[in-house]
């Protein structure tokens, strides 16, 4: 049941991901919600189903932008295994841990992307690395937080 609900949320942050998101840009800035669901499976479900959905998700992300074929993939199931091998060596239940993992996650990824992908030459990816990834990596940190501060909420109503 709980994979059920990780792949609609996944496909929800997708669909948000690739039309909504346009309208709430800071600054051509757009939270990454489906490193940020990764992110949330991996540290509660752990390495294996984080890296199958990041997989999965990747390569949907790749066949919508089909530039650099697999490198979604690539980086969401690494990311996803990373911090979900990670998840027992740190204190997971802590928000700042919580947003700090978030942050760097996003941070690492887009530095990875830009590094490797054909869109951008190698001169330009600390630029990019400033201009886009860490302000992407803050606003997804942020929106990470309000996650991470409903979730629990949302689950004492429910259970009450």
């Amino acid at each position: 049941m709980h994979i059920a609900r990780y792949i609609l949320l996944l496909g929800l942050a997708f669909v948000l991901q690739t039309t909504w998101l346009d309208f709430i840009s800071v600054s051509a800035l757009k939270p990454d919600l489906i490193l940020l669901i990764i992110t949330i499976i991996a540290l509660r479900e752990g390495p294996i189903l984080a890296t199958f959905l990041g997989f999965s998700v990747g390569l949907l992300q790749d066949a919508y932008a089909p530039a650099d074929f697999g490198l979604n993939a690539l980086l969401k199931c690494t990311a996803g295994f990373a911090v979900g091998h990670g998840r027992s060596r740190v204190v997971s239940d802590n928000l700042q841990v919580q947003v700090a993992l978030v942050f760097f996650t996003v941070l690492l990824h887009d530095l990875l992307y830009y590094a490797i992908t054909n869109a951008i030459s190698l001169i330009d990816v600390p630029y990019f690395w400033i201009r886009y990834g860490l302000g992407r990596a803050i606003y997804t940190g942020l929106l990470g937080a309000f996650a991470y501060i409903l979730l629990p909420l949302r689950q004492r109503f429910i259970r009450s």
